[in-house]
This record gives structure tokens, C-alpha cells and sequence, in this order.
């Protein structure tokens, strides 16, 4: 019988023979290429290998390097992502792109299989709108691991969902459930896509499911899409129950997404306290974030608290330096307070930030249309055409450049443009109402009756089924609010005790009032307790303080006494 090997022998087995020196002091700068090729087999080695028996372990284990320097190299990619973001210039931004992508391609020679590496590139590839190459990779990404990885599916139907291939990312969120049934954001994405097409039940049904599939590591984002789409329904106590139980998980807790969603949801409801209260636990669990940064400082400055709106977009755009949509609001704050070379400023850095971003060019154009410029607004209007011309977005530039030439008298001109802004988005109410308005001063009134109900034949809705709701119908699926009496703290009619069970339904004994809260029809479906505000108002009674990020970029290397000293 085969002696185990010995420990020495047993650590060579799993390093190949030109890593130790490579990878000992985990160097970054060092000479990643070495890592990446294969050992160098002797030929008196291949020689002695008998094709009856297993090659010897130095050359099988060079064929596949150790785990550790994929990690490190996937780490370093995203590092590069990462400041691909947060970029001063467009040069920068390409210069770490293209570092991004080169380490992540090192990653595949090294290990065909690892599918880490083909969803970061893949997602590369997709913000570079290079979507052909996306699909190859994802294609080719699922062959090489067997069609068991959920991560490359999962990404490869998020890309053919946003191209509208409704019936191809359905396949593929199948196959990424078919590989793992606990894959929370193909169950998720899987949901959207629904909602998306209309069929809101189905949407309901798959974030059921994938709570359930999930009750082992519960995932914030599935209790989010069922609270949001309990807003859209206008069923705010049960979008209020899917937010508080969302926020009692532990990712929920730290996720600044649904505490956004949630922010988001109270301010239709004009109760500013718990807006601001939600808002700060976003910044709370990320204190980076770009989004909540910007909805808040615009509920401020719906509010009226100007130098509160003007504190958060700022720090929120020394944040996020290359985040256009920031940007763009502080300059409309600034302009909307007489500030207009402020405001000129910041447009300017934001369309130098992003020049893809087309509202910020129609801002701007509109800046320079009411200062009297318009020469410079036309050219204004112009780069936002060429930013994006296939957008829905650029159907604004259009409308704005139309007005523009309305009122200076270019009629023709300006009916063109309202043509094309109607061509990039026929659901633009505004664009139909100003072409209508144009029409209606030339004196061809029946022409603009015909732009309004053409405009009514555009607006399409979806309509959800009559008595739709959120909660939960199957029985098994109500198991999920087992614990519900934990967090509710309020209750009307004193039924707590029947509200917090999520009981089956052949339990025949309970009282037919209290079969109210689960029923689906709204008329007769009961409220949930709402949002405890004590800890809120005492937020609220605090003035506007900000999170402190440190920038690690600024900071220098520490003394070797400095331990010492903060320990006195």
C-alpha cells in the first residue's frame, strides 16, 4: 500500500514549481506574466511518464495555478474598476478600463473555468456598450464551466433583458435557477423582467418563491420589488410591512437600498420626519451612496432647505466626482437661485465628467437659452443630439431645442424638432403639448387637436388585475411571516396577535373577522402597524450632520509610534 505522502511533499503538491518565489511577498508590482505561464517540465521528466498511470504532480499542478493568484488578480481588477469610476478625466477612466479588462483576461488564460472572471468582464464589456462581445464571453463562459455557474447566466439574461429580448433572458434566468435555486438576483431579475412586460402576478409570485427558496439567507432585494410594487399599487401599508420586514434581515439592515426605496415611498406620503430618518440610515450603511445623496438633497430642496439640498449634493459629488446626475441637480439648485455662473460651472464639469449624459447637455442648453445665448445653446442642444441619438432621453434636447426655435420665429424648424422629439419617445407628454401649443399660435387648431390625441393614443399604462395584492396566497409561502410579531409595535383593533401569525388557511377554528388582513381585495384588506417614530423624531431634532469618509487616497503612511500614542 502507498505510504501517505509526507508534509513537505503535501504542500508541493498544490504550488506550482515557479510560484513560492512569485508569490511569497504577494507583490503587485511584481511579474504577474510568470504566474500566469505554465512550469517548465524537464525532459527527463517527460521521459519517465507512463501514459498508463497520472502525469507526475509538478506538471499537472502547473497547469492550473493556485487559487490565490486568481484572487489577487480579480482583486486588482477591480481595484482598477473601482477608480475607473471615481476618474478625474475620460483619459483616466480609459487608462483604468483598459487595466480592468486586461487583468481579467490574465485571470481566464490562467483558469478557463473560473466564472469570477467572466462576469466581471462581461460587465466591463457592457458598460462599454460592446454588447456582441458580452454575449460571446457569456456564452463562451457557460460552455467552459458545464452550465453551472448562476453568476455568468444570471449576468448574461440581465444584458439580454435590457436589450429587450424578452423571451431569451426568460431562458436564461431558468438556466441560472435550473444551476442554483438560491440564487437570489435571478429570482430577482427574473421578477422585473416580468413587472416590466405586465404581468405583475407573475412578478409577485417569483419574489414569493424566491423568499422561500432564500429563508436561509434572506435577500433585502426581493422584499424591496415586493414593497415597491406595493406602491405602485397604492397599497402603502403593505409596502410600508415589506420595507420594515426587508430592513429586519441582516443584509436589509445594511443594504442602502431599500432604505432609499423606502425614503422614496414616504415622501409621496409627506411625512418629512420619517423621510429624513430613512435617508440617514441609507448614508448609515453607505455612506458613499450617490443615490441617496441625490434624492435626498432634492426632497431638501422641495422642502425649501436650500443650504441642507446644497451640504448633500456637494459631499456627495466630492464623492462621487464623476457622478453627472449630481451634478446636474446642483446646478439647477444654483440657477433656480439667480446663481447662473455657478451653475454654468458645474454643467460644464459634468459634461466633461460624462459626455454621454444627455440630460445634463439639455440643462445646460437651457441655462444658456433663458441667459439670452443662443448660439451657444443651439450647440448646446446639438452635442446632446450627438451623445446619445437613440435614447429616450435625447426627446427632451429635442423639445427644449424646439421651443428655442418657436419663439425666435424658425417655425419649420421648429416642428421638425418636435417630430424628432416625438420619434425618440412617442409617451413624452410634454413634447406633444408644446408641438400642440405651436400649432394652436399659427392658428391650425384642428392640427393640434389631432398632436393631443395622438399624444392620448401614445400613453400607454399597464394596467395591474383587479385586486391584486402583495401578500402572500399559498399557504406554504405565508411561512415567511412567522416571525412578523417581532417588529410590529402597532395594531388596530387590538388584533396583534392575528397579525403577526401568517396562519394556513384550513385552520377553520379562528374568527372570520380575523381572516381580513390576508385577504387580497383592498376594501377589506386590514392595515399593518406603521413605522414606530420615536427613534425618528429623535433624529429629526438633530441638525443636519453628515457621515465623515475617510479618503484612503489622502492618507499618510503612519509612524511606527502611532499605535503607542492612541493607545495613551
Amino acid at each position: 500500500m502507498q505510504q501517505p505522502a509526507s508534509n513537505e511533499n503535501r504542500h508541493q503538491q498544490y504550488r506550482p514549481e515557479t510560484t513560492p518565489a512569485a508569490v511569497a511577498s504577494l507583490d503587485w508590482e511584481g511579474d504577474w506574466d510568470e504566474l500566469a505561464a505554465p512550469a517548465q517540465i524537464s525532459q527527463d521528466q517527460s521521459k519517465t511518464w507512463d501514459s498508463g498511470f497520472f502525469a507526475p504532480v509538478s506538471q499537472t499542478a502547473s497547469k492550473k495555478p493556485l487559487k490565490i493568484n486568481r484572487d489577487l488578480l480579480l482583486y486588482r481588477a477591480r481595484l482598477s474598476r473601482n477608480a475607473a469610476f471615481r476618474a478625474s478625466s475620460n483619459k483616466e477612466k480609459s487608462r483604468r478600463q483598459k487595466e480592468c479588462e486586461s487583468t481579467l483576461r490574465r485571470v481566464l488564460a490562467m483558469d478557463p473555468t473560473d466564472g469570477r472572471a467572466y462576469v466581471g468582464l462581461g460587465k466591463l464589456l457592457v458598460q462599454q456598450k460592446r454588447f456582441e462581445e458580452a454575449r460571446k464571453l457569456y456564452d463562451d463562459g457557460a460552455a467552459a464551466t458545464g452550465g453551472l455557474n448562476e453568476y455568468i447566466w444570471q449576468a448574461w439574461a440581465y444584458l439580454e433583458s435590457n436589450q429587450n429580448n424578452v423571451g431569451q433572458a426568460r431562458k436564461l434566468y431558468d438556466a441560472a435557477l435550473v444551476a442554483n435555486n438560491e440564487h437570489a438576483a435571478s429570482w430577482h431579475g427574473w421578477g422585473l423582467l416580468e413587472k416590466r412586460q405586465g404581468n405583475f402576478r407573475k412578478a409577485r409570485d417569483l419574489w414569493m418563491k424566491g423568499i422561500k427558496a432564500t429563508k436561509s439567507r434572506p435577500n433585502s432585494y426581493l422584499y424591496q420589488a415586493l414593497a415597491l410594487m406595493a406602491t405602485e399599487l397604492k397599497y402603502t401599508e403593505e409596502a410600508r410591512q415589506w420595507f420594515m420586514e426587508g430592513t429586519k434581515t441582516v443584509m436589509g439592515a445594511q443594504s442602502h437600498a431599500i432604505w432609499h426605496a423606502w425614503a422614496g415611498m414616504e415622501a409621496s406620503q409627506g411625512d418629512v420626519t420619517v423621510v429624513r430618518y430613512l435617508y440617514r440610515r441609507g448614508l448609515e450603511a453607505n455612506p458613499r451612496s450617490r443615490f441617496t445623496y441625490l434624492s435626498w438633497g432634492l426632497f431638501e430642496k422641495q422642502q425649501g432647505s436650500l443650504e441642507n439640498a446644497r451640504a448633500l449634493l456637494k459631499q456627495g459629488h466630492q464623492l462621487n466626482p464623476r457622478d453627472p446626475a449630481i451634478l446636474q441637480a446642483w446646478a439647477l439648485l444654483e440657477q433656480d437661485n439667480g446663481n447662473s455662473g455657478k451653475a454654468r460651472e458645474l454643467l460644464e464639469q459634468g459634461s466633461k465628467m460624462d459626455p454621454w449624459h444627455v440630460p445634463i447637455w439639455q440643462a445646460w442648453g437651457v441655462l444658456e437659452f433663458r441667459d439670452g445665448n443662443i448660439e451657444t445653446a443651439r450647440a448646446l442642444f446639438q452635442e446632446g443630439v450627438w451623445a446619445d441619438p437613440v435614447s429616450k432621453d435625447v426627446a427632451q434636447v429635442f423639445q427644449a431645442w424646439a421651443v428655442l426655435e418657436a419663439q425666435h420665429g424658425t417655425i419649420q424648424l421648429a416642428r421638425e424638432l418636435f417630430k424628432c422629439a416625438v420619434k425618440a419617445n412617442p409617451q413624452s407628454e410634454i413634447s406633444w403639448a408644446s408641438w400642440a401649443l405651436l400649432e394652436e399660435k399659427e392658428g391650425l387648431y384642428t392640427r393640434a387637436n389631432e398632436l393631443r390625441s395622438y399624444s392620448l393614443q401614445e400613453q400607454t399604462s399597464v394596467v395591474p388585475p383587479l385586486n391584486l395584492g402583495t401578500q402572500p396566497d399559498d399557504p406554504l409561502i405565508t411561512s415567511v411571516f412567522k416571525q412578523i410579531g417581532d417588529w410590529i409595535t402597532r395594531v388596530e383593533d387590538g388584533r396583534a396577535k392575528a397579525m403577526s401569525r401568517a396562519r394556513p388557511r384550513a385552520l377553520q377554528h379562528l374568527k372570520d373577522e380575523d381572516e381580513g388582513f390576508w385577504d387580497t381585495e383592498p376594501e377589506r384588506r386590514r392595515a399593518p402597524p406603521v413605522l414606530d417614530l420615536k427613534e425618528a423624531h429623535e433624529y429629526h431634532a438633530k441638525p443636519l450632520t453628515l457621515p465623515k469618509v475617510v479618503d484612503r487616497r489622502n492618507l499618510q503612511k503612519p509612524k511606527s509610534n502611532s499605535r503607542a500614542n492612541a493607545s495613551r
